[in-house]
């Protein structure tokens, strides 16, 4: 099933009466009359991730949500908002009401996507990069979200994204000080590609890995001086039962390497599997790579790119921070970060479904469409027609659907690279 085939799946989700049934289970349902009720409160939420006026702060967000009433409730007089009702609301609101609707999407999403027929990405069920990324926070809140500065407030968001469905997968939020590699991420699933940095860098995740029968990409710890046990060409034989300190001189004349190692120097370590390292000269500069693949048609060239893929996290990390406003939380409470962060990951998750039916549609890949773009796009749609949305019924949803991926198609193509010289 195509993604272009699913829109009524993505309707069902997002629909009033399935988004208030979903409230239901989490406790956070309209027990009586409000100002802000559930539904609109939470799609105002998620379109906050593109406002940049509203992210600043409390005030500018109540302004936000008061002027869209009148969008909402066309007719009625628009009434008061204070700060404290929206900051009750924020607070009160259990923020794993958000991950449901995230998750329900990212689950419908993935399902509806075709294989993916990259020729060395098709090798694996999926393709995961991991990395963590630290985002500043009101000091007031020190004790609870720890940075690696004094007097100060961070969070750091440990992330498992999906390189071949360009979505997180695993979102853990930790405090800024916490070390990336207290964060688990490993699966029992085989046939699973990780590529992480150094700050992932354990003998023990690498035993998971090989364990769970899947395979990883990782740069080399400069600390480590692996043993060379094997060769893959006997022009490399000379190398055997040396370590990498000791062969840099040999490699002036090469341009790349592939021999099996050791990592362990120690006797008594628990893991002893024996590993590939290739090595790539790159402008002029040596960078090492290890790995659990040995396919002969995995060539230190392609394990080189392989490893280059994780730049798509950094990527999305860009985005999620400076193009949905997520640099500028202002909550003062775990919750209602939670819910600002879970907020921008349903646009952001939301906008990614919109471009992968586009590139369907269109013949052409996700990565050709501008996110940027397609953010102001989808934006623009949501605010003409929110109280459509916020109302919605699955037809209304499927017509909006619709619109937004024509457009999307016809105005969201990154352009052509330039020509060099």
């Amino acid at each position: 099933m195509g993604v272009k085939e699913v829109f009524p799946e993505f309707s069902a989700i997002l629909s009033e009466d399935a988004i208030a049934e979903l409230a239901k289970e989490y406790g956070v349902e309209d027990k009586r009359k409000r100002k802000l009720t559930v539904v609109p409160s939470f799609w105002l939420m998620v379109l906050s991730a593109i406002e940049s006026a509203p992210r600043g702060c409390l005030s500018k967000l109540v302004a936000f949500f008061t002027a869209s009433f009148s969008l909402i409730y066309p007719g009625d007089q628009v009434t008061g908002l204070s700060r404290m009702a929206l900051s009750k609301k924020l607070s009160g609101t259990n923020w794993m009401f958000f991950r449901g609707v995230y998750n329900r999407l990212l689950t419908c999403y993935i399902n509806s996507l075709e294989p993916d027929e990259r020729f060395f990405f098709a090798r694996f069920k999926d393709c995961f990069a991991v990395d963590g990324s630290v985002i500043r926070l009101n000091k007031t809140i020190e004790k609870v979200f720890k940075s690696t500065s004094k007097s100060q407030a961070a969070l750091k968001l440990n992330t498992k994204f999906s390189v071949v469905n360009l979505a997180v997968t695993k979102l853990q939020v930790t405090e800024g000080k916490r070390h990336d590699s207290r964060f688990r991420f490993i699966t029992k699933a085989p046939n699973i590609l990780y590529l992480f940095d150094l700050g992932y860098w354990s003998f023990t995740r690498f035993k998971k890995i090989v364990e769970a029968k899947s395979f990883f990409v990782s740069r080399l710890k400069k600390s480590c001086d692996p043993l060379i046990v094997a060769v893959s060409d006997l022009k490399w034989a000379h190398l055997v039962g040396k370590r990498l300190s000791q062969i840099m001189n040999a490699l002036n004349n090469m341009n790349e390497l592939d021999v099996k190692v050791q990592l362990t120097k120690s006797r008594n370590s628990q893991f002893k599997t024996e590993l590939r390292l290739v090595g790539i000269l790159h402008e002029g500069e040596w960078r090492f790579y290890v790995t659990n693949i040995f396919d002969a048609i995995f060539t230190p060239q392609v394990i080189y790119e392989l490893y280059s893929k994780r730049w798509i996290i950094e990527i999305f990390f860009n985005d999620i921070k400076h193009i949905l406003k997520l640099s500028h939380i202002f909550s003062k409470n775990k919750n209602g970060i939670m819910v600002e962060i879970y907020s921008a990951l349903i646009f952001y998750l939301l906008v990614r479904i919109m471009t992968a039916i586009a590139a369907e549609n269109s013949g052409r890949k996700m990565t050709d469409f501008s996110f940027k773009k397609s953010v102001e796009i989808f934006s623009a749609f949501f605010l003409i027609q929110l109280s459509e949305l916020i109302h919605g019924t699955k037809a209304k949803f499927i017509a909006f659907f619709q619109k937004v991926v024509s457009a999307i198609a016809c105005n969201c193509l990154k352009p052509p690279p330039r020509a060099t010289a």
